[in-house]
């Protein structure tokens, strides 16, 4: 009697015009259509047909239930119903869902292994997936994919309530080829980034650094973050660590008077010397630049370093 009624429900909505509200897709060419059983209801079908308030969420069905391998799966007008064994069935619908397909859909991200959820902080929402993949949506950042090391990075410093706040850009390859990265919102919406190379492993660039850094070229300028942001050890600034291309390689240091600046090779191991902010030098105020006299010099609180290129002899001078 239930099969009946299963039957007619699906007559009745294959008679409807179903507008799907995600990108029209053909069923891929591995998966092949669940054959009828007269016996049984398959899990899609079992939890879809006996759950309202999924039906009313999900819509009606745009086609029909397909398998590849032990993932089974089937589109409605509003998202998505995935199976297997291992996660059960979970929904997933909306930004989100279309994010996912986007993505690459269960090939690149996986399974979902939860029904879209709230976010603790009541803003945003999410999915996560079995191949180290979630989407997260925000209504200021939209749904945007994160994944792999920077998704445990990220979750290791407490997902959207730690400092990087929500994604605001999907994980994606660097020109180069050579990393991954994320964009975030950041410290008080002052925008930060998350940056993985198997060299480096994946690190934070947040705020004036991260300006900084983006208007040198980000890593094709300085190179890759190889640290976090870290406290300077006066504890009044703040500062990162770069690849660079230079030997010591470069950092970026910032203080709330004297703003955010580079320094690099001989200049910067000089100034490491003289323990760094802690010296009469204080902070940077320049990033390194060809002084009048030929010099490459970098101008700091009180005073400046400066190489002698004929020579390559390193000075450091009080103002």
């Amino acid at each position: 009697m239930i099969r009946k009624r299963f039957a007619a429900a699906v007559a009745a909505c294959a008679a409807l015009s179903l507008a799907s509200s995600l990108p029209a897709t053909a069923a891929p060419g591995e998966a092949t259509p669940v054959q009828p059983d007269a016996q049984a209801f398959t899990p899609i079908e079992l939890r879809y047909w006996t759950d309202a308030g999924l039906r009313e969420l999900l819509g009606n069905p745009v086609d029909t239930e397909y398998v590849e391998g032990d993932i089974s799966y089937q589109h409605f007008q509003n998202g998505w119903l995935y199976h297997s064994p291992a996660t059960g069935v979970h929904e997933l619908h909306g930004d989100i869902a279309q994010r996912f397909v986007r993505s690459g859909a269960h090939r690149v991200l996986g399974v979902p292994t939860t029904d879209e959820v709230a976010t603790p902080d009541g803003v945003g929402s999410y999915n996560h997936f079995t191949r180290d993949a979630s989407v997260y949506w925000s209504p200021s950042t939209g749904a945007q994919t994160v994944a792999g090391t920077i998704r445990k990075f990220w979750s290791d410093k407490g997902w959207e309530a730690s400092r990087l706040g929500y994604p605001t850009s999907s994980t994606a390859s660097t020109p180069d080829g050579v990393g991954v990265y994320n964009h975030f919102v950041g410290g008080d919406g002052a925008g930060a980034s998350v940056y993985w190379t198997k060299a480096t492993g994946a690190h934070s660039v947040q705020g004036a650094i991260r300006d900084l850094w983006a208007a040198n070229g980000w890593e094709n300028g300085f190179g890759y973050p190889s640290s976090d942001e870290l406290t300077t050890l006066d504890g009044l600034g703040r500062q990162n660590e770069f690849t660079g291309k230079d030997d010591p390689p470069a950092a970026a240091y910032w203080h709330p008077a004297s703003g955010a600046h580079f320094v690099t090779g001989a200049i910067m191991l000089r100034w490491h010397e003289l323990r760094r902010e802690l010296s009469y030098l204080g902070y940077p105020t320049s990033n390194p630049y060809e002084a009048a006299d030929g010099r490459t010099q970098v101008d700091f609180e009180g005073g400046y370093i400066a190489i002698d290129q004929s020579t390559g002899a390193v000075i450091d001078q009080p103002w």
